[in-house]
């Protein structure tokens, strides 16, 4: 892989020259390869041919000589019924057969001898005569011993076809016949006594070992034979040993038959013998070896290729070595002057063009134009940048406010649920009359210290929900307020104190809540990792000052101060030790203030600390967030007014709250039932219908709260009207719940808030009725 760059590279940065020439080499190469490749292939063709048709040739005297061979059968069958002895027996013979007489040895004697003697002057390894029902009388032949007499040879086909004497003599009486292990090439011909089929002879060779011989020496090419896919007999025993196994394809006609055997490929001549008694069909198969006749053609082939190649490339080289010259020469003095001119920085200086070609003269007056505009064009280049590295900033701040919100408010939803049974179930026993007083006490702690849990809770998500910085009226000492709430129990667990000097009066102004928030929280922050090295007092103050058209948010530290106040608002600038800091807290409160019109600045105090000065406009007031918030906690209702006669259905997937709504409304008396899931609530309001329905808005499984109104809405229209929502956290969902206008009351609740809000929804329902 290293070396595979490094040539890219070395080509890369190579001349142009350099390249041509080596180009051209190449090129030259491969068209002198391209023609040994084709030249290659004709030969390889021309020689094919050549020898497929030398194996059709071999192959007609082939089928010549099976034609001799059967002109001999019909021969020595006329020989056999004119030899009086032979005639004589076997019309005897064919006398006296008859079905469960015994056959006389004398006959059988006579018919033996007189086969042998024809097959002694034959010279064939078999020969078998039968009677006309295809058993065999006599079997003679090298290849002794032949089948017994009395052998039922009639199921052979070529046997059948001879003594049926349904066509003339010719192909289809050769076929090969096997006799145990052994195959025999045999021609069959009846044998004819006075115009009847007395009897049937076969002749034969065995294919073996010196039948393949043969047949080499015959046609002086490799000999394979086959029986299906079973080799009978090869002369090329190293590749293809009797015994073996090999594939001949279909010769298509049109093209000569290759076959690869061993390391060699052949030029293949099937010739079919028939098939044996199993159907098998029996080929001889002759080979000439393609590659055998090919090497020598390849080596002087492959020399000449080397030595004229080598010329062809080498004269190549040469020419375009001289070509790149005469080209490349203006260019390279151009280059030189683009050189000269980047080292002396002299741009007024010209090129003297007016010698050189066409394509340089070119060169030289889009050089001046670019020179003209390369600087307009990094002025944009940086701008752009800028533009991106400050979107990007933005980007990941957005991101990770998000995640923080998606992180808080599922963790509110789930503090708020058990906390919701531990504040409801203590309000249950302090509304009960007698209980001791310590007992009481003890109680009213406990509710005192969940409220705090809850108040922290719903700070810390109105900090985490920064939403697309909707701007609203609010108060900014009530958010200075309650982003102090936040830190307060940190600064107090480390000795520090808090200072408030807030303006007496309202201060108010057009902004975003939850994004100043960030802005209070990020300046609080930083002021308490600086107080952490003060030993007396360490203090940070807050004070804010309400003028006509703008307010004044001061926060002062007696911490070491700013190193360098300047830089404080830069992009990743910090202090603090690695892993400690990003250096983003203060640039993001930076373009907060900005977005909102406003302006921080950062120095040091005389007396010693830092001094953080927020200014922002107070804007044109819009509609109140509150619209979209849970509704306001109503006042607690006089105990004449306890009763509630209405049937209600409670939805939440925490069983404690659950448990803690049944016994508010039996309290009442109300009829209640409750279920832990949408499914289920869905299932009994296909049942029956309940006046209110009170569900949490956030539920696992496939139908959550909202899920829920959505079914209500479509099935019970009505019943929307009494639909009351609890939840843990109603910022997440403001979209929802100003879309729906439906009563929502956010987790934990107390007693009188829960009864006073489902009397509101009973009271509607009442006056619609």
């Amino acid at each position: 892989m290293a070396d595979g760059r490094g040539l890219r590279s070395r080509w890369h940065s190579a001349s142009l020259g350099a390249k041509l020439v080596l180009f051209s080499a190449v090129l030259t190469a491969v068209s002198v390869l391209a023609a040994f490749l084709a030249l290659d292939i004709e030969i390889r063709r021309s020689v094919r041919e050549l020898l497929a048709t030398t194996l059709a040739h071999h192959q007609r005297m082939l089928l010549n000589l099976q034609k001799r061979d059967l002109e001999q059968l019909v021969r020595t069958s006329t020989l056999m019924t004119d030899s009086p002895t032979l005639r004589a027996a076997m019309e005897i013979y064919r006398s006296e057969a008859a079905p469960g007489v015994h056959v006389r040895s004398d006959l059988l004697a006579t018919i033996q001898n007189e086969a042998a003697k024809i097959a002694a002057g034959l010279a064939r390894d078999l020969l078998i005569v039968t009677d006309s029902e295809g058993k065999v009388l006599a079997s003679g032949g090298r290849a002794a011993p032949g089948p017994l007499a009395g052998a039922d040879l009639a199921s052979r086909p070529v046997l059948r076809r001879a003594l049926a004497q349904d066509a003339p003599v010719g192909p289809q009486n050769f076929a090969v016949m096997r006799l145990g292990d052994r195959y025999f090439q045999v021609g069959c011909v009846p044998i004819l006594l006075q115009g009847y089929v007395i009897g049937a002879l076969a002749l034969g060779d065995r294919i073996d070992g010196a039948y393949v011989a043969r047949l080499r020496e015959s046609f002086d090419s490799d000999i394979v034979v086959t029986a299906g896919a079973r080799v009978l007999g090869s002369t090329l025993e190293a590749a293809l040993p009797p015994g073996s196994s090999v594939t001949i394809p279909e010769s298509t006609g049109a093209r000569s038959l290759v076959l690869p055997i061993g390391r060699d490929e052949y030029v293949a001549a099937p010739l079919s013998l028939n098939s044996d008694q199993a159907g098998l069909p029996v080929t001889v198969v002759l080979l000439h070896s393609l590659t055998r006749a090919l090497a020598p053609l390849n080596q002087s082939l492959l020399w000449t290729l080397l030595s004229c190649g080598s010329l062809a490339v080498i004269l190549a080289g040469v020419a375009a070595s001289m070509m790149s010259r005469s080209v490349l020469r203006p260019l390279e003095g151009f280059v030189t002057f683009m050189r000269s001119v980047a080292e002396t920085g002299d741009h007024a200086h010209r090129f003297e063009s007016s010698n050189a070609g066409i394509e340089v003269r070119v060169l030289s007056d889009t050089y001046n134009q670019l020179m003209e505009s390369l600087h307009q064009h990094e002025q944009r280049i940086l701008k752009t940048a800028r533009e991106e590295l400050d979107r990007l900033e933005r980007l990941k701040e957005s991101e990770k406010l998000a995640a923080l919100g998606r992180l808080l408010s599922g963790a509110a939803h789930e503090i708020n649920n058990p906390l919701t049974g531990v504040v409801g179930n203590v309000e249950i026993l302090l509304d009960r009359e007698k209980l001791p007083d310590a007992v009481r006490q003890r109680l009213e702690t406990v509710r005192r210290e969940g409220q705090r849990i809850v108040a922290l809770v719903r700070n810390l998500l109105k900090v985490a929900h920064r939403g697309g910085g909707e701007r609203t009226p609010l108060d900014v000492n009530q958010v200075i307020r309650d982003t102090v709430a936040v830190r307060r129990h940190d600064f107090e667990k480390a000795g520090m104190t808090i200072e408030l000097d807030l303006a007496a009066s309202g201060v108010t102004l057009s902004a975003s809540e939850l994004e100043l928030q960030q802005v209070f929280l990020n300046i609080i922050n930083n002021a308490h990792d600086a107080l952490r090295t003060t030993k007396t007092h360490p203090t940070l103050s807050i004070r804010t000052i309400a003028e006509s058209g703008e307010v004044t948010i001061s926060f002062s530290d007696n911490g070491p101060g700013i190193e360098e106040p300047a830089r404080v608002f830069e992009h990743f600038y910090t202090t603090k030790p690695v892993g400690q800091g990003t250096g983003l807290g203060l640039s993001i409160t930076h373009a907060i203030v900005q977005n909102h019109g406003g302006s921080i600045t950062a120095d040091n105090r005389p007396e010693g600390g830092a001094r953080f000065t927020v200014v922002l406009p107070r804007g044109t007031p819009q509609r109140p967030a509150e619209e979209i918030r849970a509704r306001p906690r109503p006042a607690s209702e006089p105990a004449s007014r306890r009763s509630l006669p209405a049937s209600v259905l409670v939805v939440d997937d925490e069983p404690n709250v659950v448990e803690l709504q049944m016994a508010i409304l039996d309290s009442v008396g109300a009829t209640a039932v409750g279920v832990g899931s949408g499914a289920e609530a869905v299932e009994l309001l296909r049942r029956r219908d309940f006046d209110i329905i009170v569900s949490d808005l956030k539920m696992p499984g496939d139908l959550s709260g909202k899920d829920l109104y959505r079914w209500v809405a479509a099935h019970r229209p009505s019943g929307t009207r009494g639909f009351l929502f609890v939840t843990g956290d109603t910022v997440a969902e403001a979209a929802f719940l100003e879309e729906v206008r439906s009563r929502c009351l956010l987790k934990p609740f107390s007693m009188e808030e829960y009864l006073t809000t489902l009397r509101e929804a009973w009271h509607e329902l009442q006056t619609a009725a």
